[in-house]
């Protein structure tokens, strides 16, 4: 039997801590993610206290673009979140290409961006 060396030990327990942190800060991030989107609703439910009607007519015909496109990059933000927290590193295939390390999220966050503003453009109704 060998021993181990102490030095491989510290190695693994450093790596072990950055997990860990790692996984705590992308908690910290996706509850950040839903305070602030609850936060933006509850704030939007509340703009027809205001006196006029600007911001309420604004909001009617421009709620796509006023709610759904941040509310879309937020969901897309927090898709890619769980998935990293869940599976670990991304690494996928797309229309031939490869993606890893750093490129691969970006990438993802992307595409679900894309497809979730083109849904809401599809079933929008005008």
């Amino acid at each position: 039997m060998s021993e181990q060396r102490p030095e491989t030990n510290q190695i693994k327990g450093v790596k072990h801590q950055e997990q860990k942190l790692q996984l705590i800060m992308s908690w910290i991030v996706i509850i950040i993610l839903i305070s602030f989107g609850v936060f933006s609703l509850i704030k939007l439910a509340n703009v027809h206290k205001t006196e006029g009607d600007y911001w309420l007519t604004l909001i009617r015909e421009q709620f796509p673009v006023l709610v759904g496109v941040p509310m879309a990059g937020l969901g897309a933000l927090f898709i890619t979140l769980i998935l990293r927290i869940s599976t670990g590193t991304l690494e996928f295939e797309f229309a031939g290409f490869k993606f890893k390390g750093g490129a691969a999220p970006i990438v993802f966050w992307v595409i679900c961006f894309l497809s979730i503003v083109l849904s809401i453009q599809l079933l929008w109704q005008k």
